[in-house]
């Protein structure tokens, strides 16, 4: 389905330059998500760019040096990055719990 999606995408084109790497990334987080919660997102959906905005940054913005000096996340510039590192993990925790609670509606919904 994600495929067939994606080459539609590509035809919409008509031969005309885009960045394919965002395409990619919500199909391939596409199939993620309908096998985790039975359904697929829109492509165009703003929480699920977010989503895909959020799990970008979380891992770009990864310090392996924290844990190999773990006393340097006092300091002020690592203090403020790990403060947006668990903000941003509140909003994917939340998307999360969302698409989880919405996934017991539907099954519930059906069993009625």
């Amino acid at each position: 389905m994600e495929v067939e999606e994606m080459v539609n995408e590509i035809r919409e084109e008509q031969g005309r330059p885009f960045d394919v790497k965002q395409l990619t990334t919500s199909c391939v987080a596409n199939v993620v998500m309908n096998m985790l919660f039975g359904h697929r997102f829109d492509h165009s959906d703003p929480a699920f760019q977010q989503l895909i905005s959020d799990i970008e940054r979380l891992a770009t913005k990864h310090s392996p040096v924290l844990e190999i000096f773990p006393l340097l996340r006092f300091l002020p510039h690592f203090k403020k990055n790990i403060s947006e590192h668990h903000r941003t993990l509140k909003t994917v925790f939340s998307f999360i719990y969302n698409s989880i609670a919405t996934s017991i509606q539907v099954c519930v919904c059906s069993l009625c």
